[in-house]
């Protein structure tokens, strides 16, 4: 069994609610964006990243595709109260 590194996209910011859009890896309708806000399934995006762990991101299939891999949302502070 190999291990892919997976993704944290807790963050509202990679739901858009305007509908949805090819995949820029599959070509299948996803509401998911990546942070640059390309529309990205989240598990298209760590299997690109598992594939690819060296390489800059610059096209896929002839579209442009930005230049930094997909990446994790930044940890978030803790909610909790010092006591």
């Amino acid at each position: 069994m190999i291990a892919v590194g997976l993704l944290n996209w807790n963050s509202g910011q990679h739901y858009d609610h305007g509908g949805d859009c090819p995949c820029t890896q599959c070509g299948k309708p996803t509401p998911l964006r990546s942070h640059a806000g390309e529309p990205v399934h989240k598990v298209c995006a760590e299997d690109w990243n598992d594939r690819n762990p060296n390489a800059a991101r610059h096209e896929h299939d002839g579209r442009d595709l930005g230049t930094q891999r997909f990446h994790s949302d930044p940890p978030r502070k803790s909610r909790r109260r010092n006591r």
